[in-house]
């Protein structure tokens, strides 16, 4: 898809992110951290919620991906992650 067709899809989730006041304190603490990092809670991160134990997992993985100590170079891990969205044919 041309990048100049990207701006026009519009993308739905065909899971319901779980109410946000109903999820378990360990849920909350995700979500408080995403709030203070992007302003809200990750779209992936709220589907996740709904089993809080895969979330707990996916949360440690992405942990592990960010960590300083991963072989990609900070300064390259952006421009790796618009690369893979590409590949795939997701609008990054």
């Amino acid at each position: 898809m041309p990048v100049e067709e990207a701006s026009e899809v519009m993308v739905v989730s065909r899971i319901a992110p779980p109410d946000e006041s109903r999820v378990p304190p360990a849920v909350r603490e995700v979500f408080a951290a995403e709030i203070e990092r992007y302003g809200t809670p990750l779209n992936t991160t709220k589907v996740w919620a709904r089993h809080p134990g895969l979330l707990a997992a996916y949360t440690a993985w992405r942990q592990a991906m960010n960590d300083a100590a991963t072989a990609i170079p900070a300064e390259l891990k952006y421009l790796v992650y618009v690369r893979v969205a590409s590949l795939n044919g997701c609008p990054f």
